[in-house]
C-alpha cells in the first residue's frame, strides 16, 4: 500500500470511483485501520460505560484495564482484544518483508495472549483456592485452570508488555513514514505518541514499585488507558494520512 515502493500512485479518479473493485478493496483496507485505532481509544470507555449503561453493574473504575476479564464485561473484553489482534497480525500481510508487518504482527499476538491468558482474579482473600486445584475454583479460565493462576498472570503481564512496546515501535515507524512523505506535523505527532507509551510504561513501573494511587485510580490502570489512547490516536493519524496520501499522490 505504500506507494512509494513501487514509484507509482494511486489515481484520485480510481480512489472515489465506487464501481471500480480495486477501489472498493483500498476502502477496505482503510477502513480497517480505522477500526484498530477507534477500538484502542473506545476500550477504556466500553469498560467503564458498559457497566453502567447495559449491565448495570455501577460504575467502577478497576485495577487495570485486564481486570475487566473478572467482570460482567468480560465477553466484550475478550472479543475487543481478539478483533484487535487479529486485525494487527493480518492487516499488512501483503507487505512481509517490512517492519511494520512484522511489529503489528508480534502485537497482535501479544494482545491474543492478553485476552485468553487473563490476570489474577482480584480482590481474592488469603487462603481462598487458586485456579489449578480441585474443585475449580468460580471465576477460572481455562487456562488459569491448566496453568494455574499464578503462571498465567505472568504470561498475561509479558504479553501486555510486548504488545504495548511494539504499538510505541509501530507510531515510530509511522512518524518515520509521514516525515519520508513530507508530513511534517504528522511526524512530530506520531512520534509524541511512541513517546507517551513508552512514558507511561515507566510510570507504571515506577507506580508499582513506590505503590502510588491517585484518587483510586492504580499506575497500572492509568498506564494502561494513556497507551492505548496513545496507540489509537496514531493509528487514526496514521490512517487519515495514508487515504490523503492515496487521495491526493505527491509527485
Amino acid at each position: 500500500m505504500d506507494t512509494s515502493a513501487t514509484g507509482t500512485a494511486f489515481p484520485r479518479r480510481e480512489l472515489t470511483d465506487g464501481d471500480d473493485w480495486a477501489v472498493r478493496y483500498v476502502r477496505s483496507y482503510l477502513v480497517l485501520r480505522m477500526v484498530v485505532g477507534v477500538f484502542g481509544i473506545l476500550l477504556p470507555v466500553i469498560m467503564i460505560m458498559g457497566e453502567w449503561l447495559v449491565l448495570r453493574g455501577g460504575v467502577r473504575v478497576r485495577g487495570s484495564l485486564s481486570a475487566y476479564y473478572h467482570s460482567s464485561m468480560r465477553d466484550l473484553f475478550v472479543a475487543t482484544l481478539a478483533v484487535t489482534g487479529v486485525l494487527l497480525a493480518t492487516y499488512l500481510a501483503a507487505e512481509p518483508r517490512t517492519r511494520e508487518f512484522w511489529y503489528s504482527l508480534i502485537a497482535g499476538v501479544a494482545v491474543l495472549g492478553v485476552a485468553f491468558l487473563p490476570t489474577e482474579r482480584p480482590g481474592l482473600l488469603d487462603g481462598a483456592a487458586r485456579c489449578g486445584s480441585t474443585p475449580m475454583p468460580s471465576g477460572c479460565s481455562p487456562a488459569q485452570q491448566q496453568f494455574g493462576e499464578e503462571t498465567t498472570a505472568t504470561l498475561h503481564f509479558a504479553c501486555a508488555a510486548i504488545f504495548i512496546l511494539s504499538l510505541a515501535r509501530i507510531s515510530s515507524l509511522f512518524a518515520r513514514d509521514a516525515a519520508r512523505h513530507r508530513a511534517r506535523g504528522i511526524a512530530v505527532v506520531q512520534r509524541i505518541c511512541s513517546g507517551i507509551i513508552v512514558v507511561a510504561v515507566v510510570g507504571v513501573v515506577a507506580g508499582e514499585l513506590l505503590d502510588l494511587e491517585l484518587w483510586r485510580i492504580t499506575p497500572l490502570y492509568a498506564g494502561e488507558v494513556v497507551s492505548v489512547w496513545a496507540f489509537g490516536i496514531s493509528w487514526l493519524l496514521a490512517s487519515r494520512d495514508l487515504t490523503g496520501r492515496l487521495a491526493h499522490p505527491r509527485p
